[in-house]
């Protein structure tokens, strides 16, 4: 999948209506990973066929698994835990930092080695965090000075994990958790400030036996995977664009269907209510082990906000969507805490920064920080770094902006959210590839 390499976004009508949100990113990349190591067919409905989901696809190929897409839907010939093969050629994570990190987890603990890389972008990323906690229970990977690619000496004989949080981090978890499945004797995973566990929650509908609290989870390891099929909620990280946009567009109200309300993602709900937002929660459910619900949401007039702490973890991904919530409320609004996002797809603090000053809105940062003062978009010239969710919300900002935003390198939309400008147009947002 691709788009185009620039976007230029116009002043827009309210949205209004129903908004169908593709499935959960980080779901649909577990899902293709526990479901090939089960024994038996998966069915796997409202997958996300993102450029980095499409990865996990092919990567689990690679070491063996049978998957074929028909439809709307995946299908899984699971192999079992213990007959992964070895790929005959390097991995591609692309721009996916969860395959990449989940993954090595993996490949840590097979009968074989590999090599696993990314794309330019990927190759920049951090993989220390994994690298050293994966290394002290045993395991052999040589990297780029603590980054991709990631050359893997398989080694079956890894100690159990003892796993006290360094970094909050989910993918951190999840990498060692994988390792952990085929390691003989119980493995510990201890947490003071909790993480999604969209991998948990997955492990237990597949049948996998673990004991868990709420910031400790341990199990032993070698135990099957039971094959069930999976249905995945809508990602609310994808939601979020178009919530602040019904918020922050006069006279909008829509409803968001199906959308995976996790205890863990709900961070982005929580702290735009506390900015005034009228959004609603119905219909909750439960489905393949994950709590769903059906967003109703109503523009608002946002008041600014002081943002630290704990909830950070439950919207990391969401935080450059709020950064444009925070740019249009009345006041300054600082969030703090969120030094883990200079190590993404790009600097996002910089790029965020960078973006707001261009359009007009007066916003500084520090290593871990950023001021907005909230005021009036005006328009101008934004470069997205290659940035998914910094081409997105500068999309979103464009949509209540006095002149248009023209945003350059957007091709990578398509990572996380394909049909992202197709919805835009849906709701007659007036954008314009080029």
């Amino acid at each position: 999948m691709s788009s185009s390499n620039n976007l230029i976004v116009n002043k827009s009508k309210p949205f209004l209506g129903k908004v169908i949100i593709p499935g959960d990113k980080s779901i649909s990349h577990r899902s293709i990973i526990l479901g090939s190591m089960a024994k038996g067919k998966i069915i796997i409905t409202n997958f996300l066929k993102s450029d980095d989901c499409l990865k996990t696809i092919s990567a689990m190929r690679s070491l063996g698994a049978k998957i074929t897409a028909f439809n709307e839907q995946i299908m899984i010939e699971g192999i079992g835990l213990n007959n992964l093969k070895k790929p005959n050629k390097t991995i591609d994570a692309g721009n996916s930092g969860t395959l990449i990190r989940l993954l090595t987890g993996i490949l840590s603990v097979q009968n074989f080695s590999s090599t696993i890389t990314g794309d330019e972008s990927l190759n920049t990323r951090p993989m220390r965090r994994i690298i050293n906690p994966l290394v002290a229970h045993g395991a052999m990977i040589d990297s780029n000075n603590f980054k991709a690619p990631l050359k893997i000496t398989g080694n079956t004989k890894l100690l159990p994990i003892n796993y006290k949080q360094d970094v909050a981090s989910a993918q951190v978890k999840s990498c060692l958790m994988l390792a952990a499945l085929f390691i003989e004797g119980e493995s510990k995973f201890y947490e003071d400030i909790v993480t999604r566990d969209h991998t948990e929650n997955l492990l237990e509908y597949l049948g996998y036996d673990m004991n868990k609290s709420e910031h400790e989870i341990s199990f032993k390891g070698c135990q099957p995977l039971i094959a069930k099929d999976i249905n995945i909620g809508s990602d609310i990280s994808s939601a979020a664009f178009f919530i602040v946009a019904a918020l922050i567009l006069k006279n909008s109200e829509i409803k968001i269907p199906n959308i995976n309300i996790n205890k863990y993602r709900v961070g982005i709900i929580t702290v735009l209510k506390k900015m005034g937002a009228n959004i609603s929660i119905i219909n909750k459910r439960l489905d393949s082990n994950e709590e769903i619900g059906d967003l109703i949401i109503k523009s608002s007039h946002l008041k600014s906000l002081n943002l630290g702490g704990e909830i950070i973890s439950t919207l990391i991904d969401e935080l450059p969507i709020l950064f444009i919530a925070c740019a249009v409320s009345s006041g300054v609004s600082k969030i703090s805490g969120i030094e883990e996002l200079r190590y993404k797809e790009s600097d996002r603090i910089k790029s965020m920064e960078e973006g707001l000053n261009a359009v007009g809105i007066k916003s500084t940062s520090t290593l871990d920080s950023i001021e907005i003062n909230g005021g009036e978009i005006l328009g101008g010239k934004i470069n997205s770094y290659g940035d998914h969710r910094i081409a997105m919300a500068f999309s979103i900002a464009a949509l209540i902006s006095k002149k248009s935003i023209t945003i350059t390198d957007t091709k990578n939309i398509s990572t996380s959210f394909p049909n992202f400008i197709d919805l835009m147009r849906e709701q007659r947002a007036d954008i314009y590839e080029l």
